[in-house]
Parts: structure tokens; sequence; C-alpha cells
């Protein structure tokens, strides 16, 4: 899958997680509404039926209506008080201690009516609607409560059904990599096989033939070592895929010997686009022997990977790569330095993609390969440490020591 084709999948993750909130948001907000409103429809009855009484002379009796058919429909906290707003009048579903204080529990109840005009205003119970009779106050029942926090467990159900979708697709993509890895690689490894049984002939029959010259002992062993690198190219690709053995190595005779072979076959590198040959110095600086603990043939390929980029970003036809390793801690740190072009600042973070390269030819899978073998069978870090356009790069390796 390409990088768009990945990043349209998280957009509709995103899209979809909240849409999903918005409309359980919206619903809910709308049933909290509507018993709100019910609510206070019973507030304002119960106002008004007091207002009615008290406005009538002739109503006494009709207060057992009140409190047989209103005040039993009332399910949310309502306390009326006096038109001073001092003295409590009626309390209903407000829980309080009943064993404290009159003048404790009157200061209580008021704080609390105060509370409850902060969420509805009082109800104004009038006499000839001139003469303030009393107040009632009201707050909301335990139901409106839990559907206004109900859009904050939403909001965390859609952030958790963005997330594991997104851990999901990550999964899938990385297992779907993983794959193609190993899978090419043996490929790879298996299609190397017969040409280089054949090459070993040959050079077998090169070495009978007579008379042996300095020149083409010199040819056959080149050519041997050659082939010699050649199966052990084919041997790290068989062993993708499965968990390569770590022993303990001195880190700067494996390295030593990578830019010894180099050092022999620079000359006839050419230029990515087939253009120029390149002269390239190759320098260590480094103590003698730093260990860590690495599988020789995977780091090694590590190694020549970056070299082999290193010599493809030079537009010169001379430059250099200067490879410094040290022992930080319990960290060996090994960082390659080229005089090529060096990467612009928005590719920096595509340069490990699988596929991706600003070469004109080859499939963009070494840079890729080199990170998972280092962070993957190594547990170490490979990252680009510092990159300036035209002047050069540095890649740094970090490993396990001993």
């Amino acid at each position: 899958m390409n990088k768009f084709g990945s990043f349209n999948i998280k957009i509709a993750l995103i899209t979809i997680g909240v849409v999903i909130a918005m409309v359980i948001l919206i619903y809910t907000q709308i049933l909290a509404q509507r018993i709100q409103n019910r609510e206070r429809d019973i507030a304002g009855l119960y106002a008004k039926s007091m207002e009615y009484l008290a406005n009538d002379d002739n109503s006494s009796g009709e207060y057992g209506f009140i409190f047989d058919q209103i005040l039993p429909q009332i399910n949310f906290p309502i306390i009326a008080t006096d038109r001073d707003q001092k003295e409590i009048i009626l309390t209903k579903n407000v829980e309080y201690d009943t064993t404290m204080p009159e003048n404790k529990k009157k200061e209580y109840l008021m704080k609390i009516a105060r509370e409850m005009d902060e969420i509805n205003p009082p109800i104004i119970v009038s006499y000839k609607d001139s003469v303030i009779l009393n107040y009632v106050h009201y707050g909301q029942s335990g139901l409106v409560t839990e559907l206004k926090l109900l859009p904050v467990f939403e909001l965390i159900t859609a952030i958790i059904f963005v997330f594991l979708g997104y851990i999901g697709f990550s999964y899938i993509k990385k297992n779907e990599q993983s794959n193609i890895w190993v899978g090419l690689s043996r490929e790879t490894a298996h299609q190397l096989g017969t040409p280089l049984s054949s090459l070993m002939g040959w050079i077998e029959m090169l070495k009978n033939v007579e008379p042996q010259t300095p020149e083409l002992i010199e040819t056959t062993n080149e050519i041997s070592n050659d082939v010699d690198k050649l199966g052990k190219i084919a041997g790290r690709f068989s062993k993708i895929g499965s968990q390569p053995k770590l022993v303990e190595e001195n880190v700067t005779a494996v390295i030593g010997k990578v830019t010894e072979y180099f050092e022999k076959r620079i000359p006839t590198l050419v230029s990515a686009d087939g253009s120029q040959k390149k002269k390239v110095e190759i320098s260590i600086n480094s103590p003698n022997e730093i260990y860590a603990n690495i599988n020789k043939d995977l780091f090694e390929w590590v190694i020549e990977n970056l070299i082999k980029n290193a010599i493809d970003a030079m537009e010169r036809t001379d430059g250099f790569i200067i490879i410094n390793i040290s022992a930080v801690g319990s960290e060996v740190i090994i960082d390659v330095t080229d005089s090529g072009k060096g990467i612009d600042t928005k590719f920096k973070k595509d340069i490990f993609r699988p596929g991706y390269s600003t070469k004109t030819r080859g499939w963009g899978l070494g840079l890729s390969l080199s990170k998972r073998i280092i962070e993957d069978y190594h547990k170490g870090k490979l990252l680009v440490l510092e990159s300036t356009v035209g002047k050069g790069t540095t890649f740094r390796i970090k490993l396990h020591n001993k």
C-alpha cells in the first residue's frame, strides 16, 4: 500500500470516529434538553399551583392536589424559600444530614438553592402578580447529569476506536511489509544459488589453466573473492524472516573488512545514473577494539548499504566517507559521514520508507532494510544525525556493547 493510500485510511478512521461521536453527542444533548424541559415544566406547574392557591381565597382544600398529584412527579431536587430567601418552606429530593442543628441545616439548604440557581433560574410565586410570595429553586435529576456526562464517555470511546483502528491498520501494514521482505529475500537467495554454483565451477577451471601467469592468478583470486561475497549476500537474504544469532564481535575489525573490500572496487563503481566513475576515500576513526553484540553478516550488510548510499550521493568525481566509532556508556556509536549532496529537510522522514529513492535506478530498499536489521534484529537505532544540502550527510548507528 502506498503512502497516500495509508494516509487516506487514517483520515477515514479519524472521520468515522468524529462522525460517530458527533451523532451520539447531538442525540444525547437533545434527550437531555427534553428531560430538562420536562423538569422545568413540572417545577413551573408546582409554582403555578402554589400561586393559584395563594390567589384563590376558597381553594384551601386543594393543597392536597399539590401534595398528592404534583409533588410525586418531581424526581429532581427542589427547594422552596420565602420571598426574602431566608427561610426554607419545602424541600424534596435534597439529601442532607437530618441530625444537624436547624441553623446549620438552613444554611446548607440555602447554599444548595444558590447552586441550583446557577443551573436554572428560580421560579417566582406571586400574589395578584404584584407581591412575591416565595421562590422555587430546582436543580436537575441524576438522569440529566448522566446524559450531560455521556459526551465525555463518547469522546473517550471515539478516541479509543480511532486509536485501536490505527494500531490495527499499522500492524496489518507492518505484517504485510514483513511478509513481502521475507518472500523477496528468500526468493533472491534461491535465485542466486544457481549462478553462484556455475561461477565456482568456472573459477576451478581457471585455476587449472596453464600457464598460471601472475595476472591470471590475481584475476582468479579477485573473482573468487567476489563470488564468496555473492555467496555471503545470498546467505544474508536467506536469514531475513528468522531471528539471527548475535555474537560479541570487534566492530572496528568488522567495519575495517567491509571498507577494505570497497577500497579495491571504488574506482570501478559508477554513479547512480551511470555517467561517471568516482574516486572516494574511506577512513575509519576508532580505537582498535570496540565490541558489540551483532550478527556479523547482517551488520556488514548495513555498513555496505550506507557506504553505497554515500557513494551514490556524491555528485563530484571524488569525495570522502569518514566512519567514526566510539563507545559511550552502554552504547557503541557509529557515525558514517559523507561529502555527498545531502538530504532535503522535507525528504528526511521518507528516506527509510520502502520504495523511496532519489536515484534513477534501484528499488529504494537499502536504507529501509538497514534500519530493519539494526532496529528489529539488533535492538539498536539507525537515524539521520544531520544533513546539509550540498555538503553531506551523517548516519548514526547505536548498538548495545558487551
